[in-house]
């Protein structure tokens, strides 16, 4: 496909039934929830961007770069993310009892009583997405989730709020007792996660690099005509200035133009550049690269009902797609 090709109707509905657009706004709807229980519950610190420590972080403890690679992000970033997080008594290092030169990154008191309290929090959480989406409907969208990560072999760990709970996610309730798999959120990070690493990677193969996953409030709602700085704002879901700074980024990298609108010289008008409307085209080829591969490993017809249940459930809950601001926790 070429930019030429692209239409605005064709590009709204890759858009819209991207599988990886839906994993996002699921997972993000997800984790936004807990976050904002966290906060009611005295947790104020804690960020969308400090869930990459403390939902991969086990109970005996992890390596930093164990964490990095979980999380996939680079070691150093991982570090700067672990300091505050520690600032704030939720974990400590400690030497590793395997390995004197190494450091393990655990959970202190305060951390494991953020964790026992967020096994509250995610069952008052599924308790809801069950109302909304139905009980059926959401047991069915959860097994397809686990079993897309099996089938792609991409790990589970017992780690975060799930390290405090022997029974295996996917296992059967039995009882009241036993934990199901009310990981809904963390099967949704996963394989969200595992779509846009495959995606980052293909995009820059086509000689794209720079774009970030914050960019994508942009890039995912900015028309190919074009849109005012304001148009933009209102469509992403974000505030002016953080439109601004995100625009101001992607002119840097050549992706896109500013200029005076011709009907009001106050205004800024934002539009894709040449460069910008390439990576659209090669955006929408690793949309559909994806879900090839996907296909090839779980078969066509399972990927179909995965869509079908993330639209539904997305649907359900009344999450615009592609999301509007996306921060994950």
């Amino acid at each position: 496909m070429t930019a030429a090709a692209i239409s605005q109707a064709a590009l709204d509905a890759a858009r819209q039934r991207n599988l990886g657009h839906r994993l996002v706004a699921l997972a993000d709807d997800f984790s936004g929830r807990v976050l904002a229980a966290y906060h009611l519950q005295g947790y104020t610190e804690i960020r969308p961007v400090h869930g990459a420590v403390l939902r991969n972080l086990e109970l005996g403890g992890t390596r930093l770069t164990v964490l990095a690679a979980r999380a996939g992000i680079t070691h150093r970033a991982m570090a700067k993310l672990v300091a505050p997080v520690m600032a704030m008594g939720l974990i400590q290092q400690r030497p590793d009892p395997e390995d004197a030169r190494a450091r393990l990154i655990s959970y202190t008191p305060r951390g494991i009583q953020l964790l026992q309290q967020s096994s509250a929090i995610i069952e008052s959480i599924y308790r809801v997405y069950s109302r909304a989406i139905g009980a059926e409907a959401l047991q069915a969208l959860e097994l397809r989730l686990y079993e897309f990560l099996t089938a792609l072999d991409i790990e589970i760990t017992l780690s975060g709020q799930q390290a405090l709970h022997s029974v295996r996610p996917e296992k059967p309730r039995s009882n009241r007792k036993t934990y199901v798999s009310h990981n809904i959120g963390r099967y949704l990070q996963l394989l969200g996660d595992d779509y846009h690493r495959r995606c980052a990677r293909i995009v820059e193969a086509a000689g794209h690099t720079g774009v970030r996953i914050d960019h994508l409030a942009v890039v995912s709602h900015l028309s190919l005509s074009g849109m005012t700085l304001s148009q933009l704002s209102e469509s992403a879901g974000i505030t002016l200035q953080a439109t601004g700074k995100q625009v101001a980024s992607l002119q840097r990298l050549g992706y896109i133009t500013v200029a005076v609108d011709s009907r009001d010289k106050r205004v800024r008008r934002v539009a894709f550049s040449a460069q910008g409307h390439a990576f659209i085209a090669a955006l929408l080829a690793a949309f559909a690269s994806i879900e090839a591969d996907y296909s090839s490993v779980v078969g066509r017809r399972k990927l179909q009902y995965l869509q079908t249940s993330l639209a539904h459930a997305a649907s359900a809950l009344g999450l615009s797609v592609p999301l509007s601001s996306p921060a994950r926790l």
